[in-house]
């Protein structure tokens, strides 16, 4: 019998604001709670979670979610920045929630979230046109990482500092779409996430 996945599971958008919280959570929590790591002891407590199992599971975790939290605000902002500038037509809407779709195809899904995605509001957004440096990165991390990290690697390492240059980089990451999709403001080396109206926390 057919089973009818898109009609028996439920599913809904995750708010923006909570890929960008569940980030700076993240990010807080490795730079600062090594000696959990270190103790071997279980669980480990974060944020968000209690873990019992593996410690380098667990970074394969956090890495992985962040990831797809990362590519999936990069849609929204796209999808959201469209619909501010009143551009959102079907076939814009399609596209900006399936970056595979996008005419011509992008060689690679590096390319496809940041350089074709943006394109969609303005070529010059494109992170290989606005960062070259750091598109160059995201390329070369795509390739040796992400790709492997989503399909059958784990984190080899116990040591939550092995995150640090990735999370480094997704700072940059979100630092480059809120220049044209501003949702937080920047405070030193790290962005500031705005909550409802001038709050921040």
């Amino acid at each position: 019998m057919t089973q009818a996945f898109g009609s028996g599971l439920p599913l809904s958008n995750i708010p923006i604001i909570n890929l960008l919280r569940e980030f700076q959570l993240w990010d807080k929590w490795i730079r600062s709670e090594q000696r959990q790591f270190a103790s071997g002891h279980e669980p480990i407590r974060t944020p968000l979670l209690i873990w019992g199992g593996m410690p380098e599971d667990l970074l394969t975790l956090i890495l992985q979610r962040t990831i797809l939290g990362l590519e999936s605000y990069v849609s929204a902002a796209v999808w959201m920045k469209l619909g501010e500038l009143g551009r959102l037509t079907p076939e814009l809407n399609r596209v900006a929630r399936n970056p595979f779709e996008i005419r011509p195809r992008q060689k690679g899904t590096a390319s496809c979230y940041y350089n074709a995605l943006p394109a969609l509001i303005d070529p010059k957004y494109a992170l290989k046109e606005r960062n070259a440096i750091l598109w160059r990165q995201v390329e070369e991390f795509y390739k040796a990482v992400r790709n492997k990290i989503l399909h059958g690697y784990q984190i080899g390492s116990t040591n939550p500092e092995v995150l640090y240059p990735c999370f480094d980089m997704f700072w940059e990451i979100y630092a480059w779409v809120n220049e044209w999709h501003p949702r937080v403001t920047q405070q030193g080396k790290r962005m500031v996430f705005k909550f409802g109206f001038g709050r921040s926390k």
